[in-house]
Parts: structure tokens; C-alpha cells; sequence
């Protein structure tokens, strides 16, 4: 009997800790370059309750954890839609591959290529104030003088002037690492990467006046809350029907 309540209590924990990830992707569905993450459960069960038995099962069965757990957060690294909006400094990469940013101490990778000109004349992402890395890892500077920004299909920036003359800046370090599972988020739409990380191929194209928008579809994350809303409530229910069962049987094995 108490194996069943600690199985619907892995259940609570579990569809709790989705709830958690699920809330969490909806409130960034409007963030540029957010990838959305996903619970991944595994089961605790390796006892067999069917039959009784399990080679591996332990020798007291109220050891065993029961029900399921969350194996991981995994994140769904799949491109977002591309939105335009004609900014100069907007810049949304078609494809897998990440821009590469750095507060001075620390590299960092993202989707999100909303980006500005800093006071001091670098190209920083917004928000964060990060400088936009080039592909030598040097910061970007935009010259003053510079009437218009270009940033071609490959990443090279280049500065128009008064006069029409087009000089190349320097090309946008974007770059991929050997495996996105190693990638740890770190907020703001910032990644760690674990390992080294490569130039991106060309096959990835670097789309200037467009961002990438949220990779949360904000009608599918609301219907998974409710599935797990509800699954949190039936193993609540299935905890009170079981403590009540347990209650029952106690009373009736009392001496009298």
C-alpha cells in the first residue's frame, strides 16, 4: 500500500517540475532567439510488481522509489520563425549556428542577434550590453562617420559613408559548437558551451533586419499545462483514495 503512495507522490514531483519548465518557456514566448525546454522523465521502477520479482529489484520493496522522475531538462535547439523588422542592427541567423558574444571575461553563445551601438562605438547585444564578437575574437567597431551598416549573407560587416566608399568592418563570428547538448543556458539568452566550438558551415546564412523569434508555440505549451495540471490532480486524488484504503484496513485489523 504505501508503494502506491510513493508512486503517485514521484508523480506529483515529477508533472510539478514540468509544470515548472512549462511556465518558464511561456513566459519567454516573446523573446528573440529563446529555445524552449522540455522535461524528460525515467522511471524509477525496476521491481516487478506484476509477478513480484526483478533481478535487480532491492530486498525491502518499500525501498523502492517507485512511479517516475525527471531525468533532465533538455532543451529544443529547432530555428525559430525569422520576423522582419528592417533594423539595421538586427541580424537573425538562418539555420543551426550561434552568434558569439563576450562581457570581457567570458564568452558566451546566442540565438538572440537583437543588437545596438554601444556609447563607445562597439556593437553590443542588447539588453545584456555583451560586444558582439568578430570571427578573429575582437570586439566591432562601428565607425562614426558610417551613414549606413550593411551585414552580408556570410557575416562580413560593412560601413557606407557619405561618400558611397564601402569598407569592411570585420565578419560576424558565428560559430557551432561540437554538440548543442553540451550547451548550458545561463539566462538572457545566453549559452555556456562545455566544449570548443567550430565556425559555423555555410549553409547557415546571417539575415540582416530580421530577428528569430521564440521557439515556444504558445497554444501547445498551454495545453501540455494542462495535461500536467491534471495529472497532478489524479495523483493527488489517487493519494487521498489510498490513504483512505490504508485507513480503512487499519481499523479493521484492530483489535476490538
Amino acid at each position: 500500500m504505501l508503494y502506491g503512495l510513493y508512486s503517485s507522490a514521484q508523480g506529483i514531483q515529477a508533472q510539478s517540475s514540468r509544470i515548472d519548465v512549462i511556465a518558464n518557456n511561456l513566459a519567454n514566448a516573446g523573446t528573440s532567439g529563446f529555445k524552449r525546454d522540455l522535461a524528460i522523465f525515467q522511471s524509477n521502477r525496476p521491481y516487478d510488481v506484476e509477478n513480484g520479482s526483478s533481478s535487480d529489484a532491492p530486498g525491502n520493496q518499500n525501498a523502492l522509489s517507485g512511479g517516475v522522475s525527471t531525468a533532465q531538462i533538455a532543451t529544443d535547439f529547432s530555428p525559430g520563425p525569422l520576423t522582419r523588422t528592417g533594423s539595421a542592427y538586427d541580424v537573425a541567423l538562418a539555420g543551426h549556428g550561434f552568434f558569439q558574444v563576450s562581457n570581457g571575461q567570458q564568452s558566451y553563445l546566442t540565438r538572440n542577434g537583437q543588437f545596438t551601438v554601444s556609447t563607445n562605438g562597439d556593437l553590443v547585444a542588447q539588453g545584456s550590453g555583451m560586444r558582439v564578437q568578430s570571427s578573429t575574437g575582437q570586439p566591432i567597431a562601428i565607425p562614426t562617420d558610417a551613414m549606413r551598416i550593411e551585414i552580408g549573407n556570410d557575416g562580413m560587416v560593412t560601413a557606407i559613408g557619405n561618400d558611397g566608399d564601402r569598407t569592411q568592418i570585420s565578419r560576424l563570428a558565428v560559430v557551432q559548437p561540437a554538440s548543442e547538448s553540451q550547451l548550458q543556458k545561463m539566462g538572457n539568452s545566453l549559452y555556456r558551451a562545455a566544449g570548443s566550438v567550430s565556425p559555423a558551415g555555410t549553409e547557415l546564412q546571417v539575415k540582416q533586419g530580421y530577428l528569430e523569434g521564440s521557439g515556444v508555440n504558445s497554444m501547445n505549451e498551454m495545453v501540455q499545462m494542462i495535461q500536467a495540471s491534471r495529472a497532478v490532480e489524479a495523483n493527488v486524488n489517487m493519494i487521498k483514495f489510498q490513504d483512505d484504503a490504508l485507513d480503512r484496513l487499519l481499523q479493521a485489523t484492530a483489535p476490538h
